[in-house]
């Protein structure tokens, strides 16, 4: 019994570390037996703590891991930045997934929309996080789409061998069906039955481009047809 805060065992006199591990598990089951069962829980909180954080450490760590080992599994099958279009809804390309019935879970299709223009404020720059967004996204051959303002299509259109040719993508034979929104490097979208479902609320001139370095340029075809899919030709 607990008396004084002093336990009255068998095992009281002889000093732990000159135990056993049997006498030592004996001593403590005795002393588990004496308590009550808050006295308990308190006892086995506070001895067994290092044990416990050690537990739920290891078992974190292998969740980490696993998560870790599982995300190089997936694969990225469209990654699209849309410029001024935080408003544009993520669940677009969770359509686009069903319009290319695309049941495999590793499979991503990305919706970048941070990157916003201060043309919003009246000038015709991007803001400074923008400008090394964009510039991280093309540099590291990240994003397979842009759907930007056209000051920034044109100066991509400007470089040589930069932008995927529409004909090339999507055949003449589609194009001359939309002809009305085709340049020879990019799409118009911004009147788009689709994107407007999504939320998209972009009145000026957008332009859909694909880069010359994307290996997704099917995937890429594909999302325009996609967006265009409601438009009469």
């Amino acid at each position: 019994m607990l008396t004084g805060g002093i336990m009255d065992t068998k095992f009281q006199k002889k000093h732990e570390s000159d135990m056993t591990k049997k006498e030592k598990r004996a001593l403590e089951r005795e002393k588990l037996a004496s308590m009550n069962g808050k006295e308990k829980a308190e006892y086995i909180l506070a001895y067994y703590k290092l044990h416990i954080a050690a537990i739920f450490g290891c078992i974190l760590l292998v969740a980490g891991i696993a998560m870790w080992i599982d995300g190089f599994q997936n694969e990225t099958m469209l990654y699209v930045a849309v410029i001024n279009g935080r408003e544009l809804d993520a669940g677009v390309m969770e359509e686009f997934r069903e319009f290319r019935e695309d049941g495999e879970r590793r499979h991503l299709y990305v919706l970048d929309n941070s990157a916003v223009s201060s043309s919003q404020s009246g000038s015709d720059e991007l803001d400074y996080a923008s400008q090394m967004k964009i510039a991280t996204m093309v540099g590291a051959n990240t994003a397979d789409v842009f759907i930007c303002p056209e000051s920034m299509y044109q100066e991509y259109s400007r470089e040589k061998n930069f932008l995927s040719s529409m004909e090339g993508l999507l055949g003449q034979e589609f194009i001359s069906s939309h002809k009305e929104v085709f340049e020879k490097d990019a799409v118009r979208v911004e009147h788009s039955e689709m994107l407007e479902r999504y939320g998209y609320q972009g009145t000026e001139p957008a332009y859909l481009i694909v880069f010359q370095y994307s290996g997704h340029q099917e995937v890429a075809a594909d999302f325009i047809r996609f967006l265009l899919s409601d438009v009469d030709g």
